[in-house]
């Protein structure tokens, strides 16, 4: 298929951010296809202007436009040089992998910068893929980046010889939003009880859950995305599996390999009991397989949410129709602030993970307790591109400090740099600031997936077998022991 087809079929947006004279100015327009393998049109990048480069980037269709129009200032703002400007195109997630298998297995030259997803980096740098930065960066910006920047962002673009190949760019880590107005109208006082701070364990926050909806008469109790989908794999039940103390191959050690030498451990007890729990929260305790009912509420996910991936579930939420949303995010702010009556910091609040059992509890390092899913984005160069100089200045500027906080007060992305954590110009932002908290405890423990050369492999059978679950189409042990048996499949033919 040739790029223009691709670009029909996907209906990518194209914006071209350009410069103006004495101010900032961002502006976008539609263009059309891509011609050449290194410019868009065959030349070198420049739009004509002496000096000037034009970088090509693609980010993601759900950011927010702020997000997006604010990506060049934010560089223009901690340094990066006013020849350089960019083009930018929108795709999802799922588009944007699809994208550079096709484009870096053809050898094309664009886009010279690469949003490269956490889960998927690893299998580019394997195929040779993306620029080697040891080859290009000092030893000086080799140590920001693995001092600096959050250890698991930094280590989903490390090579099997420990060169790096990205710089951490946005670390999503998530909580759990819900409507603060609500709970005050149910009698509670999240403030004083500090909700934002001190995780919960999901027994106790399920029975909030239901006595909020039944109080306020709400639609949905807490939504979630569990359509069957690689999302499962990655996030919704990675997060709750680990909040248990579960994991699929024996801990973290073992999430990126070795292949065929890892135990497989999605049948034992924390994993089953995750999905007891999911099973408790969609069809309540009349499915045989449910939680404890003095312990865990029912009935407070709709079933629906088996068919769910980042639309309804989010949307209901933003219209007021559900307490609590299982991917709270800052960005979100932004969006939910023009569909509620006052100030969005009276009505929405934020909740760190809660747990199924405490550290303390599980067989394994780092797991139980309020643990978050590890998404989000590095950015790499393009090995092909003709303007790799200018890539590595954008680079350059992403390893500092001024890029994290000048682009968090626009997007509400959260920086990879711990210590930009504590920077006034985060938490004192008006929109975002108070949930700050809620945020270090997801940042301080995130566990990514299990992303390998056969991760794609593996997370659909993943996805399938716990989707399978808990739709109540295979009973928890069934399911696991089933998964079990092709992981370690593949596991053995891959070795």
């Amino acid at each position: 298929m040739s790029y223009c087809s691709m670009q029909e079929l996907i209906g990518v947006n194209r914006r071209r951010f350009i410069r103006t004279a004495g101010a900032t100015g961002v502006g976008a327009s539609i263009a059309g296809c891509l011609g050449g393998e290194n410019g868009s049109d065959g030349s070198d990048g420049s739009d004509g202007s002496d000096g000037e480069t034009t970088l090509q980037i693609t980010l993601l269709s759900q950011m927010t436009e702020q997000a997006i129009n604010g990506f060049e200032p934010a560089l223009k703002e901690a340094g990066l040089s006013e020849d350089i400007t960019f083009e930018i195109n929108t795709a999802t997630p799922g588009q944007l992998e699809q994208q550079y298998r096709q484009w870096l297995n053809a050898g094309r030259g664009d886009p010279d910068i690469l949003l490269m997803d956490v889960g998927w980096s690893i299998p580019f740098i394997r195929r040779g893929q993306l620029l080697n930065l040891n080859d290009h960066f000092s030893g000086d910006e080799i140590d920001t980046l693995e001092s600096e920047f959050k250890g698991p962002s930094v280590d989903s673009s490390r090579g099997r010889d420990g060169d790096l190949f990205g710089v951490p760019f946005i670390m999503d880590v998530r909580g759990v939003m819900y409507r603060k107005d609500h709970a005050e109208a149910a009698g509670y006082d999240p403030e004083a009880e500090s909700w934002g701070s001190e995780p919960m364990s999901w027994g106790e926050f399920s029975q909030i859950v239901s006595d909020v909806k039944q109080q306020q008469d709400l639609e949905y109790g807490m939504t979630m995305p569990f359509e069957l989908s690689q999302t499962i794999t990655c996030c919704a039940f990675n997060g709750m599996m680990s909040q248990w103390g579960g994991t699929y191959f024996g801990g973290r050690d073992n999430l990126f390999g070795p292949i065929g030498d890892r135990p497989v451990t999605v049948d034992e007890e924390p994993v089953l009991n995750a999905l007891r729990m999911l099973r408790t929260f969609m069809h309540g305790h009349d499915d045989e397989h449910s939680l404890d009912e003095s312990e865990f509420a029912g009935d407070i996910v709709p079933s629906e949410a088996l068919g769910w991936r980042y639309t309804t579930d989010m949307e209901s939420f933003i219209a007021g129709d559900a307490f609590a949303y299982t991917v709270g995010q800052l960005g979100l702010l932004q969006q939910i602030a023009g569909s509620v009556d006052g100030d969005v910091n009276d009505v929405i609040g934020m909740i760190p993970y809660p747990y199924g059992i405490e550290p303390s509890e599980s067989e394994y390092a780092g797991l139980g307790g309020s643990v978050s899913p590890l998404a989000g984005y590095n950015l790499s160069v393009n090995p092909n591109s003709d303007k790799i100089d200018a890539a590595l200045d954008v680079l350059r500027v992403v390893l500092t400090d001024e890029f994290h906080r000048s682009y968090f007060e626009v997007s509400g992305s959260l920086p990879p740099k711990p210590s930009v954590f504590e920077s006034e110009a985060l938490t004192e932002h008006e929109m975002f600031g108070q949930y700050l908290d809620t945020f270090r405890i997801a940042a301080e423990n995130p566990v990514p997936r299990p992303v390998t050369p056969i991760y794609f492999q593996q997370a659909d059978i993943i996805a399938q077998e716990v989707h399978n679950v808990v739709s109540q189409g295979k009973p928890p042990e069934e399911g696991m022991v089933d998964l079990k048996e092709q992981l370690e499949q593949i596991e053995e033919n891959n070795a």
